[in-house]
């Protein structure tokens, strides 16, 4: 190794020093032999800088792509024992063991199962060491190899597909249950000492439970593992991460609705979906467990829905059942302070109410609407602490989030449009008759809960503005005569001049009001307000207002 050609690595390096060490990379890159000297300099440690270390491996990671799959036996023997050399174990930087992970990924998927049908009995006899790198980088490996040949975000070619499908197969039939095996022992061993590899390991039963046996790990022993990691700080995310992966697996409706009603037995019988709540500080975790308890409800949902075409008159109703029992955890969930936690329930509230389509409600299924209404009526609340002057990343992401809630109250509509429009009407009545000491994030939501109504709701039969009597008419009769018309919060006036002009056929009918919106319109509150914004969108909406009424 030419050590002086790599001064082009440091930081303080000129720009002559860095053009000779790329010089110098594309040498070696394009030499038949240039991997061998930066493997050897690699293994040696007489550098230890991440620079110098990551220039040595790129080196062999392009041999890997570009030659070895036709190189000499000596070279891939050669290649070989460097591979094992590092799944010996020496202590290396989290970057560099994530590309010696991802070389031995590429020479894996080109040498197994017929150049190197004893790669994962080399590669555990490694591991058998007990050295945590030694660990860590089989894990890694796994990872990588997960990446190249079962990733569906990979685009992969026909010859590809057929060379992953083969390596599965040949996995499956020879050596996934010692891998498994290996993963318990990894996952119990160090899950005091080295919590990391613990969560790193659960990443991997996450990533490999898709085309393995489930039997393998949806039995007591792993169940029993996982579990008690829910109590413990430093493993519970990834656990439960781990668990919504055993429940997304692809598997019969039956065994699926078993499987997860197992796990609900357990989940509930540990408490652990009861006790965790907001005062929870681990914003993540409660995440996890929302997007757990949304993978069990959407497996149920996808079971029932495979039942019902079955015609499968004894286990639809037990499906059915079950999903009903998770439905106070879509609303605990769904109702999270954070929005982050509520936003990964949507999936369940919205294949819920799926199910609901195309049937006759009882008197249960309207209960349970109701309830998930008064939930997406509170989490459509702007927080006490939005910057309407200046969105950032926050409020930007809240706004992405309440059409996620709209598209639930949509379909709340079609499925009952009256439960809607009388809740609805209520909230407005019990904001509006109070303004005084009514926080503004309520009497913004109550506004805009009546104007989403005009969308969702297009069924004449409930009439219109112009009628007297129907819901319109009466929530626009209760905007008049409220005062929320000289509200002080700009969110408030926006939302009333919206409402206002979506209903303006009301005023056709109530004439009266006309001069009282006319005033405010152009006073203070509308084309005088002191914020540009405000203005701006009241000239705009008055316009419209005018050529409305006119």
């Amino acid at each position: 190794m030419e050590v002086a050609l790599l001064k082009g690595l440091s930081e303080d390096s000129s720009s002559l020093e860095r053009a000779r060490t790329l010089q110098y990379f594309e040498q070696l890159n394009s030499s038949v032999d240039g991997w061998k000297i930066c493997a050897a300099y690699f293994n040696s440690d007489k550098d230890s800088s991440e620079h110098v270390q990551f220039f040595c491996l790129r080196v062999v990671e392009g041999h890997v792509r570009n030659r070895y799959s036709c190189s000499s036996d000596d070279s891939i023997l050669s290649l070989r024992a460097v591979l094992l050399l590092w799944m010996q174990g020496k202590t290396q930087r989290k970057l560099v063991l994530k590309k010696m992970a991802q070389i031995i990924g590429l020479a894996f998927v080109i040498d197994y199962p017929q150049r190197w049908p004893m790669f994962f009995s080399d590669v555990l006899q490694c591991v058998g060491n007990g050295v945590k790198e030694s660990v860590e980088l089989y894990l890694r490996v796994l990872m990588a190899i997960d990446e190249e040949v079962v990733d569906r975000q990979k685009v992969h070619t026909c010859a590809e597909n057929a060379r992953n499908t083969l390596i599965k197969d040949t996995m499956r039939d020879q050596c996934v249950p010692n891998l498994v095996e290996s993963w318990y022992q990894i996952m119990e061993s160090y899950k005091e000492t080295f919590p990391e590899l613990t969560n790193l390991c659960m990443e991997v039963v996450g990533a490999y439970i898709s085309w393995i046996d489930i039997s393998l790990i949806a039995n007591d022993k792993f169940i029993q593992c996982l579990m008690s990691y829910l109590s413990v700080p430093i493993l519970r995310e990834s656990a439960a991460e781990c668990l919504r992966g055993i429940i997304n697996k692809g598997m019969d409706p039956i065994p699926k609705l078993e499987l997860v009603e197992g796990l609900a037995k357990q989940l509930e019988s540990a408490k652990i979906l009861s006790t965790v709540s907001d005062e929870d500080t681990d914003e993540d975790f409660r995440l996890r467990l929302s997007a757990l308890v949304c993978g069990m409800g959407c497996a149920l949902v996808n079971s029932w829905s495979k039942l019902v075409k079955r015609a499968d008159t004894v286990n639809i109703p037990l499906s059915r059942n079950a999903i009903d029992e998770k439905l106070p955890y879509l609303y605990k969930y769904l109702n999270d302070t954070d929005d982050g936690v509520s936003e990964a329930m949507v999936p369940f509230a919205v294949q819920y109410l799926s199910i609901l389509k195309g049937s006759n409600l009882s008197d249960t299924d309207r209960g349970n609407l109701q309830a998930l209404l008064q939930v997406v009526i509170n989490k459509y609340k702007y927080d006490e602490d939005h910057n309407f002057l200046s969105q950032g990343e926050d409020e930007v992401m809240f706004l992405d989030f309440r059409k996620e809630l709209k598209v639930l109250i949509d379909n709340i509509a079609i499925l009952d449009a009256s439960l809607l429009l009388q809740t609805f009407q209520s909230v407005l009545s019990t904001f509006l008759s109070n303004l005084e000491v009514t926080s503004f994030v309520d009497v913004e939501v109550a506004l805009r809960m009546m104007y989403l109504a005009g969308e969702a709701v297009t069924d004449k039969r409930f009439g219109t503005c112009t009628i007297v009597g129907s819901p319109w008419h009466q929530m626009m009769i209760t905007v008049m005569q409220s005062n929320v018309a000289r509200h002080s919060h700009t969110a408030v006036l926006l939302q009333f001049y919206e409402n206002v002009v979506r209903y303006e056929k009301f005023f056709t009918l109530e004439t009266q009001y006309i001069l009282h919106v006319m005033g405010v319109f152009l006073g203070e509150q509308g084309l005088r307000h002191e914020n540009c914004s405000v203005r701006s969108r009241v000239c705009y909406l008055f316009v419209r207002f005018v050529k409305g009424v006119k």
